[in-house]
């Protein structure tokens, strides 16, 4: 899985491609525990590049987003567009971690 990121105005941004699946998102959990150890705990999920997540993504952006919380941070996503925006709005996490159109949004939302 292809993973990018930024720190950009005390924020993370992180920007997946793909997938997110069972092959995937132990890799995804990973690097994404590893970044917010080491730098900020405000978290954006950029999805604008994911075509598919699985119930595993899901699990994975759900662990990632309580370790966030626990070092006072919090994790928001953006960018969901087709089958992804589908799946986070019937599991309802674009209710429970917030959904923006852009990166933008999502630093508004964060309080940054």
């Amino acid at each position: 899985m292809e993973l990018t990121h930024e720190i950009s105005n005390g924020m993370l941004v992180v920007r997946p491609q793909d997938r997110i699946d069972s092959g995937s998102a132990a890799t995804f959990e990973e690097r994404c525990a590893a970044l917010i150890a080491d730098g900020p705990n405000k978290v954006v999920i950029d999805f604008s590049q994911v075509h598919y997540i699985s119930s595993a993504g899901l699990r994975a952006i759900l662990v990632v987003a309580k370790q966030a919380k626990s070092l006072g941070g919090a994790l928001t996503l953006c960018g969901l567009q087709g089958n992804v925006k589908e799946v986070m709005s019937v599991s309802g996490f674009d209710a429970l971690l917030g959904a923006h159109p852009g990166v933008a949004d999502a630093w508004i939302a964060l309080g940054s």
